[in-house]
């Protein structure tokens, strides 16, 4: 018997506004407008519904002055309307529809806007977890500025032809801050109980629906559970959204988790379940039958998005990095091609690690991200070349693919007897397996295109002129150097010992090294943190020792160090010895002083000593002309990186000029 067909594509009704499908991307700040709409902005969702997305929510536009944030859209502008029609109209025409958020980010406000220094109001004083600045509790009179502000925008976004707006009561922000423990203590009127602490955000609802009536989609953003000990539980939320809805009329639920407090609900990275709000949003559902709620955090894999909305779990089910990743993911689940799927590998690194940095947001497997504009789909070439790619790794691989899929012969040639390279390793660390994700799709995609692959191949000069290239690419990677080619900042100051260990060797195999190990980080990246946690795999004891102030110091722009320092924090046999450098490797340890104080202490019992540098390149010598090196062959970077170069090159291959980035 046939399974009755999905409801995935089928319309659904949010108020007044039917949206042709159930998929979604829901809010994400890109960086990508500064005040106003752009056509960046506009050509990143075009894109996507022509893809086939039936939903967007244009994310965080901020309602008042105090919480403007330079690279974000004020939403209480009303020259913000002519720009969000050209955005609305562009999106219309592409056969989707699209919400806006409207937001004010309360204590997580930076004090220093774009005008100049304004208060962080909270509903009470607090110290930012997002900012560290004391915030500043508002007054009755300001809150009821801000209400009026919320309903301002609200108008605003309505004639600038928006389906509906999004009430941002989540991540910590203001109108949740009003809701949660964690931030409320207030004694008035707007805190306490919970008739208190919804009473800001009611004012809100009734206010915004007054301005925009009846007829306009009104909806909340709002978080499911805030899995802290001290905050709300999924009972309680449950609780202030029916309150919530006992105010006013909402015309969907859009779920959430966590805050500021624990950042990797807000933005959950590798490391968290895939599907890991699921539960929380079946249980809003079962009690909100008649309101639309949107799954975020709901799918167990893109391919099972179908799944969501035909089970019940939710109406419509949100893949945001998803679709940042493989703008077509609609159409192709729609036609049943997951087969040719591009995955989100949920690193952060290309989003949310860009964004945090002030930065236009891209993706790390589509670097095309935000780019739409000056990165359209690239023409099958009419001048065929035949292109020699020496290196099988992510940079290798990629730049195979970019060329072979534009029509041109490649060859790829990788020493080792798999594809992957440095991905092999990678993949081993805890909470980083989806790489896994990468290495199929990457190998998928050779195998489509018909990519000549030779495994266990050496190349020489000699090798590329037998071959006849008419372009070479040199993709060779980095690897773990033994020593330390650092002038300044290395842990190693007076130069690396002789009986230490690199850490690719050390990842293949922890269990060697002996029960108590020793890591000296002078990367700090997030190269180091994965060796360290594939080391504690081990169960051994492990200090770490780096010149830095801090664990892993660069670590955290994809908001996820402090799930990284809770794992280890979890770890009995974990040590750290920061703003340490080694004076000298001793017989059974290490001699160490205090950058700070000067003190010098011994590291004594130590089996193993794992020395993390920053790597270095390998290069082959003697490559012809025109040769083109790229990823970490050029210089040690990220995985971003890696990708990037190689669709880059592919651009330069094609006509484009890529001598701005």
């Amino acid at each position: 018997m046939r399974a009755p067909p999905s409801k995935l594509f089928t319309p659904i009704r949010i108020g007044s506004v039917e949206v042709p499908n159930r998929l979604m991307q829901a809010a994400h700040s890109k960086q990508y407008s500064d005040r106003f709409e752009t056509d960046r902005e506009t050509a990143y969702f075009v894109r996507r519904a022509e893809g086939g997305c039936g939903l967007f929510v244009a994310g965080n536009h901020l309602v008042h002055p105090s919480g403007s944030i330079r690279n974000f859209e004020d939403a209480f502008d009303p020259r913000s309307v002519e720009a969000s029609r050209r955005l609305t109209d562009a999106v219309h025409e592409a056969g989707a529809k699209i919400l806006v958020q409207l937001n004010h980010h309360g204590a997580q406000t930076q004090p220093d806007g774009p005008v100049g220094p304004r208060p962080a109001y909270a509903p009470s004083r607090v110290i930012s977890p997002a900012t560290g600045h004391a915030t500043t509790e508002a007054t009755p009179g300001e809150l009821a500025g801000f209400v009026e502000a919320w309903a301002h925008s609200a108008e605003l976004a309505r004639l600038g032809g928006f389906d509906g707006v999004e009430i941002h009561m989540a991540h910590s922000y203001l109108l949740h801050q009003f809701l949660s423990p964690l931030y409320n203590l207030r004694t008035d009127g707007y805190g306490g109980d919970l008739e208190g602490r919804t009473r800001f955000p009611r004012e809100v609802l009734r206010a915004v629906r007054a301005r925009v009536g009846d007829d306009y989609p009104v909806g909340i953003r709002i978080v499911a559970h805030e899995f802290h000990p001290d905050g709300l539980d999924g009972a309680d939320a449950r609780e202030v959204i029916a309150a919530l809805r006992a105010e006013a009329r909402l015309d969907f639920l859009d779920l959430a988790a966590g805050g500021y407090h624990n950042v990797h609900y807000v933005f959950p990275s590798s490391p968290m379940p895939v599907d890991w709000l699921r539960d929380e949003v079946a249980a809003v559902k079962a009690e909100n039958p008649h309101v639309p709620v949107f799954g975020v955090g709901a799918a167990r894999s893109v391919e099972e998005a179908a799944e969501v909305v035909d089970s019940g779990v939710a109406d419509l089910v949100a893949l945001t990095r998803a679709q940042l990743a493989d703008p077509d993911l609609a159409t192709k689940l729609r036609g049943g091609r997951t087969e040719e799927i591009v995955h989100c590998i949920r690193l952060n690194q290309g989003c949310l690690g860009r964004g945090s940095r002030g930065l236009p947001v891209s993706c790390t497997v589509n670097p095309t991200a935000g780019r739409e504009l000056d990165r359209p789909p690239r023409r099958r070439t009419t001048s065929a070349l035949r292109w020699l790619v020496v290196g099988g790794g992510p940079a290798g691989m990629r730049a195979a693919v970019e060329l072979a899929r534009d029509g041109h012969d490649v060859v790829l040639f990788e020493r080792a007897d798999e594809l992957g390279g440095q991905l092999l390793l990678a993949r081993r660390v805890p909470g980083r397996e989806s790489l896994d994700l990468l290495l199929h799709d990457l190998t998928r995609d050779l195998a489509a295109l018909g990519v000549d692959v030779r495994l266990g191949v050496e190349v020489t000069a000699d090798v590329v002129h037998a071959e006849g290239a008419d372009e070479v690419v040199v993709a060779t990677g980095a690897t773990a150097p033994h020593g330390t080619s650092l002038a300044v900042g290395a842990g190693w100051p007076n130069g690396v010992a002789d009986d230490v260990v690199d850490p690719f060797t050390a990842v293949l195999d922890p269990t060697a090294l002996g029960p108590r190990v020793a890591v000296v980080d002078s990367d700090g990246t997030a190269f180091a943190s994965g060796v360290v946690l594939s080391l504690l795999t081990a169960d051994c004891e492990l200090t770490v020792v780096t010149p830095y102030e801090t664990l892993f110091a660069h670590v955290g722009s994809g908001y996820d160090r402090q799930l990284l320092l809770e794992n280890l924090g979890t770890q009995p046999s974990f040590r750290r010895r920061v703003q340490h450098v080694v004076e000298a490797r001793t017989p059974h340890g290490l001699a160490l002083i205090d950058t700070l104080t000067g003190e010098r202490r011994v590291l004594d019992g130590i089996d193993t000593v794992v020395v993390i540098e920053p790597r270095a390149s390998v290069r082959p010598v003697g490559m012809p002309a025109p040769t083109h090196v790229i990823g970490d062959a050029l210089t040690p970077r990220n995985l971003d990186a890696a990708l990037f170069d190689a669709v880059e090159l592919a651009y330069a291959a094609a006509g484009y000029d890529v001598s701005l980035r």
